[in-house]
């Protein structure tokens, strides 16, 4: 009997039954706040954000080749992420360094880029400067509005 092929087949069927239909039948306790506090960082979200980017391009530049890939794909990563966090989060004013912030990210993006495109370090080097050099005129010529800060200005009494 245990060896028969019709066993192990109704076994088999037997077990995906169970393992469908028990979860489904058994009851789930209602979802609240306090079940999802700690599951996202309060703080440092621009850090993480920047971090799980630059991971990401390292797991990617692995994947494309190794050597100088890694290094190209964490630049590209990092720096997409810092944008993406930094276009999303718009009253995130970073301590003061929000566009410090869109300098150096834009910088590394732009230099990851370029230097993935050309290949060679002349790449890199234009990428910087364009990256850089763009976020720079744009930041000039539209100023980051940031939210004003609870309390009296002590510049303006």
């Amino acid at each position: 009997m245990l060896g028969s092929k019709k066993f192990w087949a109704f076994l088999l069927c037997f077990s995906l039954l169970v393992m469908v239909t028990v979860p489904a039948v058994a009851a789930d306790p209602e979802v609240t706040k306090k079940d999802l506090k700690g599951i996202s960082p309060k703080h440092h979200k621009y850090l993480y954000s920047v971090l799980g980017g630059v991971a990401v391009g390292a797991g990617v530049g692995v994947l494309v080749g190794g050597g100088n890939d890694v290094a190209k794909f964490i630049m590209i990563g990092g720096g997409a992420a810092n944008l993406a966090y930094l276009s999303t989060n718009r009253h995130d004013d970073l301590g003061g360094w929000r566009n410090w912030a869109y300098m150096g990210g834009n910088t590394a993006l732009g230099g990851g880029i370029g230097w993935t495109v050309c290949g060679c370090n002349t790449g890199l080097g234009a990428g910087l400067l364009i990256g850089g050099g763009a976020t720079a005129l744009w930041l000039a010529e539209h100023p980051q509005k940031v939210p004003k800060t609870a309390g009296p200005n002590p510049n303006n009494p």
